[in-house]
């Protein structure tokens, strides 16, 4: 496993991957729930092979970073991103995105053109018109979103859910992803995020991706996605991003970075290449 940096942002302890030279070109990898800055672990060590600098944070309260003394809102970790770019001096990237970590980035970049180099959208969607899958609703339930969490939070279970989703990952990455759930009082980080998922904050947004025509973009989806259907991420390109790339990785699910690793690292390299 790869040794983790640490950095304080804004008083807070941020544990982070960091491979490659100061100068070279940086991408900024944005994990999602319920993951850590593993989730990218071979894609940042095949990055600094290929002349980059690859950056993945802990986001805080995943992983080993300390969580946050306000609440985890998605505005929060957009303020976070903002923070920890800012403490490790980087002006420009190129932004790759799992899950939660797509609607933190990219929502970041919509306010912050310019900044991003390139996009990566994976297993995600950015919509007002999303519809929250089976799970995500039971988290953002009052009453039931406090069981399911606490649900998770007997190790059998949570190891269960991982590798029944990604058959061959690690134990370490397990243990690091289960982060999360070691405490009941990081219990309200999952539930305030998923409460603070409102799709409709999204409308604003809606047909001002044209920003982004100007950068290369790429969606990636596992064929089997039974959280995100693959066809939200067709659906995107359609109507909001008609220049990107449209990639259905075969037989992975909602996990590509880790079920498809190489498939993964291969379409991220030939993204970073079209600039």
């Amino acid at each position: 496993m790869m040794q983790k940096k640490t950095v304080l942002v804004r008083g807070k302890e941020t544990f982070y991957l960091d491979c490659g030279e100061s100068e070279a070109p940086a991408v900024l990898f944005l994990h999602g729930f319920p993951e850590s800055s593993l989730l990218w672990e071979e894609a940042v060590m095949a990055l600094k092979e290929a002349g980059y600098r690859a950056i993945a944070p802990d986001l805080p309260g995943f992983g080993q970073s300390e969580a946050f003394d306000e609440p985890s809102t998605w505005e929060r970790y957009m303020e976070f991103l903002s923070d920890f770019i800012d403490e490790l001096s980087i002006e420009q990237f190129h932004l790759v995105t799992h899950d939660w970590g797509a609607l933190i980035g990219t929502r970041w970049a919509c306010i912050h053109p310019g900044r991003v180099r390139s996009l990566i959208i994976s297993n995600a969607t950015f919509s007002p018109d999303f519809v929250w899958h089976k799970d995500a609703l039971i988290i953002r339930s009052l009453g039931i979103g406090e069981k399911w969490v606490a649900y998770l939070r007997s190790k059998p279970v949570f190891e269960g859910f991982i590798k029944k989703s990604i058959p061959n990952v690690s134990n370490a990455i397990v243990e690091d992803f289960y982060e999360l759930f070691t405490d009941p009082a990081k219990d309200k980080i999952t539930l305030e995020l998923y409460r603070s998922g409102d799709m409709d904050k999204l409308e604003i947004y809606r047909g001002r991706l044209a920003e982004f025509l100007s950068i290369p973009v790429t969606i990636i989806f596992g064929e089997y996605d039974t959280f995100i259907n693959p066809e939200l991420g067709l659906k995107l390109k359609n109507e909001e991003l008609p220049h990107a790339s449209y990639k259905i990785i075969q037989g992975a699910g909602h996990f590509t970075p880790l079920e498809a690793q190489n498939e993964f690292i291969s379409l991220l390299s030939h993204h970073l290449k079209q600039k």
